[in-house]
């Protein structure tokens, strides 16, 4: 991984950074790139690109979840599959926790090596399908998992009261889209659709904030 990459891509996005997160970064893709050839965890097999596609992605949302969540706060990662964006996020905010859900055993033993590897204490993996999931989460998030009116049952039942959604999604027009299934499913909610600029990626990404979120 070029490093000086990734101090140029967290500079661009504006997130505080010390050594100590460089290096947790550094190992962590160099965790995937041992263990992609095996669990296919990425498509991408340069590690400069899932930097730049997965790491940075994932970072992108930093002043969202910031300003939207409080310290001590749990949030779930739905479907973390390799960590994104659970993991890059543990690592940027140690002051929040963050639980992986995963429901594939091999992924979840990648997983737990990654965190103890990297000694991430604020978070944990639980290895089972949202549906499986009984507590509840004071915010949800996920990236590249599915359309939110397959889930969107599933995810209410987990948010707790007052919770918030944080999804990474794409294009604009498709979030919108995606929104107005959901309302016309019978959900109401207050949403924003928030333009995320990914360094060294030209590529459309957004994230959908959700709140007040319930079945009418």
């Amino acid at each position: 991984m070029d490093r000086e990459l990734l101090v140029s891509g967290l500079e661009r996005i504006g997130i505080p950074f010390s050594d100590h997160v460089l290096d947790s970064i550094g190992t962590y893709i160099d965790e995937i790139m041992l263990f992609n050839p095996v669990y296919k965890l990425v498509g991408d097999k340069d590690p400069d690109e899932i930097l730049i596609r997965h790491v940075l992605d994932s970072a992108a949302a930093y002043h969202e979840f910031m300003s939207r969540t409080v310290s001590g706060c749990v949030i779930a990662d739905l479907g973390s599959g390799a960590g994104f964006p659970g993991i890059v996020l543990s690592i940027l905010m140690p002051d929040r926790h963050f639980v992986l859900l995963e429901r594939m055993q091999r992924r979840c033993g990648f997983l737990r090596g990654v965190l103890a590897k990297v000694r991430i204490g604020n978070a944990e993996v639980f290895d089972r399908d949202i549906n499986e999931e009984r507590r509840r989460f004071d915010a949800v998030t996920a990236r590249a998992f599915h359309p939110l009116f397959d889930v969107a049952d599933s995810i209410l039942r987990i948010l707790a009261d007052g919770g918030i959604g944080l999804f990474y999604k794409g294009q604009r027009a498709n979030v919108v889209s995606e929104l107005d299934v959901l309302r016309g499913e019978g959900y109401s909610f207050d949403s924003e659709i928030v333009d995320l600029r990914v360094p060294y990626l030209d590529e459309r990404r957004t994230l959908c904030v959700l709140e007040n979120w319930k079945r009418r």
